[in-house]
C-alpha cells in the first residue's frame, strides 16, 4: 500500500465518530506524516546544532522501521555524547529486536552518559542475549554504569552471573552490594 493510500484511509477513520477509532487515526497520522520527515530530520543530523540533533532522534521515537534504525545508527557515531546518550535511550523505549546489535555497539562507547543511558535500555530489552556485554560492564571505572549493569544483569536472574554478584556482595558499594544481595535471591538456581 502506497502513503497516499494509508493517509486516505487514515483521514477517512478520522471522520468516524467512534472517538477510540478517529483518536487512533490521528496517531497513525501523525506518525506516517512524521516517517515522510525523515529525508528532513536526517539533514539535521548532518547539519544542525547539538539541540536539533537531539531533537531529531527524539522525533523518531515512536516510528520503526528500517530507515529509522539506519538514521539511529548514524546519530550513533554523532561526535556529542548527548546526541549519543539519546539514541541510546530512543533504543530502549523503541523496544525493537532489529535494534539489538545497534546498542550493542553503544555498549562500547567511551563516555559514561552515554554507558549508562545504553544500559537502562538493555535492562528495557530483559534479554539473555545482553548478558556477557553487560558482565564486561562491570569491570568499568565508573561506579555509576557498574551500578546500571548489575541491575540490569541481576533483571535477568540468570546462574551465570552468580560468581559476579558474589563478588559485589563482599566488595561492591552499598549500592551495589544491595543490588547484588537482592540478585542472588532471585537468580534461578
Amino acid at each position: 500500500m502506497t502513503m497516499d493510500k494509508r493517509q486516505d484511509a487514515l483521514i477517512k477513520a478520522l471522520r468516524e465518530s467512534d472517538e477510540e477509532i478517529s483518536k487512533a487515526a490521528a496517531e497513525a497520522l501523525e506518525k506516517l506524516r512524521l516517517r515522510e520527515k525523515l529525508d528532513f530530520l536526517a539533514k539535521k543530523l548532518e547539519s544542525g546544532d547539538m539541540l536539533e540533533r537531539i531533537k531529531a532522534v527524539y522525533a523518531v521515537a515512536d516510528i520503526k522501521g528500517d530507515k529509522v534504525l539506519e538514521f539511529l545508527s548514524k546519530a550513533s557515531a554523532d561526535s556529542a555524547e548527548d546526541v549519543r546518550a539519546a539514541v541510546a535511550r530512543v533504543l530502549g523505549s523503541c523496544a525493537d529486536q532489529r535494534a539489538m546489535p545497534l546498542l550493542v555497539e553503544m555498549l562500547k562507547d567511551s563516555n559514561v552518559m552515554v554507558l549508562r543511558s545504553a544500559v537502562d535500555s538493555c535492562a528495557k530489552y530483559n534479554d539473555i542475549r545482553f548478558l556477557a556485554q553487560l558482565m564486561q560492564l562491570l569491570k568499568n571505572a565508573d561506579a555509576g554504569v557498574v551500578e546500571k549493569a548489575l541491575e540490569a544483569v541481576a533483571r535477568l536472574g540468570d546462574k551465570r552471573a552468580e560468581e559476579a554478584m558474589l563478588y559485589f556482595v563482599s566488595k561492591g558499594n552499598k549500592a551495589m552490594r544491595l543490588i547484588a544481595l537482592r540478585a542472588l535471591g532471585e537468580m534461578d538456581r
